[in-house]
């Protein structure tokens, strides 16, 4: 009898330290995809071209996601490079419609925004 009540006091200890420690292991894996995802979305800078919009939004769709957040904000990030990338095409056309410039500034805000919420998210 004494046995199985140790049994069950060990088990009962080792629920906490696994949690702990897939804890741990899922925060190193959510850092590792924070990392890859600002590394990703880094070379935009402040004044980026159709070019590097693309090449960025290429580079967000090559990443797997395991952290759903993490997903939600590179999906929603690419679809808004997507938008200006293309966009910013058209701008680059004499005969642009009017208007253009004013969605080129708005999407580079909503992609500023995405950045910031995902540096919020990713920081420890």
């Amino acid at each position: 009898m004494k046995r199985l009540e140790w049994l069950r006091a060990v088990n009962s200890a080792m629920v906490p330290i696994a949690g702990a420690f897939l804890l741990v292991a899922c925060d190193a894996e959510r850092q590792q995809e924070c990392g890859k995802l600002q590394a990703a979305l880094k070379p935009l800078g402040d004044a980026p071209s159709a070019e590097s919009v693309k090449r960025a939004h290429d580079a967000v769709g090559a990443i797997t996601f395991q952290d759903e957040p993490l997903h939600e904000y590179a999906k929603s990030a690419a679809a808004t490079m997507t938008v200006l990338a293309n966009t910013m095409d058209l701008q680059a056309d004499p005969s642009a419609p009017d208007g253009t410039n004013d969605v080129v500034a708005t999407k580079l805000k909503e992609l500023a925004g995405e950045e910031a919420e995902v540096t919020r998210y990713c920081s420890p």
